[in-house]
């Protein structure tokens, strides 16, 4: 009996060094990984992303489009003013190693009045998270892990630089805590593709004061108009994580 408890106790530990930092350690590689491109998909990219909520949900959303032989994910509230977040976490992503993220949008309507602060307006063009496990809760999905989260948001009348505090809690248990940061603002250089680069591991340090434990475990994509029941539409493309 002992020697099965001592047995389970380092596979427990195992499971849950593997997704802690050893920034100690200097890892070897190459300069950039992509984390999606879109490439692979025809139609829906589904196979490879999910939601919290129901995947359907997600259908009349978002699709892949082709221009001039690229691919790309299409983002649209105009039929279906749906609320829905996909998320991919089948991604290696060490963010000492890298810790830059880039990403390209392509914003084509803006939510009218939106902004990213709790209440009724509360819709982005376009959003990017990264989200990090603050814990480690034995053999739960992704979805039931408490969590920290960036979220890079194109914002309909938030000034560029503001951040945007967001926590959750369940049951009296804060679960949740969330970093809005808008990276871009307004109408100008609507229709127009713009490739954005963050340093996500500064971003972590300089907006929660530590920086972040475990790896990050998801990485997601949002664009709504719901609360503010309008349109949106946004494009995406080339998300990488990049040393430098």
């Amino acid at each position: 009996m002992k020697r099965k408890l001592i047995l389970m106790t380092a596979v427990l530990f195992a499971i849950i060094s593997s997704e802690i930092f050893q920034p100690e350690t200097v890892l070897s590689g190459p300069d950039f990984i992509i984390l999606e491109d879109f490439q692979k998909y025809s139609g829906n990219p589904f196979s490879e992303w999910s939601s919290r909520e129901d995947i359907k949900n997600a259908y009349p959303v978002y699709k892949i489009l082709e221009e001039n032989g690229n691919k790309f994910l299409r983002a649209s509230t105009v039929n279906a003013n749906n609320s829905v977040q996909l998320g991919k976490t089948n991604f290696k992503w060490d963010l000492y190693s890298l810790p830059y993220l880039s990403w390209d949008w392509r914003v084509r309507i803006i939510p009218k009045g939106g902004n990213e602060y709790p209440g009724k307006a509360n819709d982005s063009a376009a959003a990017i998270y990264v989200v990090f496990q603050t814990g480690r809760v034995p053999f739960a999905g992704w979805q039931y892990q408490p969590a920290n989260w960036i979220k890079y948001v194109w914002s309909s009348t938030l000034p560029v630089g503001t951040v945007v505090n967001r926590r959750i809690s369940k049951f009296g248990v804060e679960l949740y805590e969330g970093k809005y940061i808008v990276v871009a603002s307004g109408k100008k250089d609507l229709g127009k593709w713009i490739t954005f680069k963050r340093n996500v591991l500064a971003d972590y340090e300089r907006t929660f004061g530590k920086k972040p434990v475990y790896k990050a475990i998801f990485i997601g994509i949002l664009t709504d108009s719901n609360s503010t029941k309008s349109q949106a539409e946004a494009d995406y493309d080339n998300i990488k994580a990049l040393s430098y």
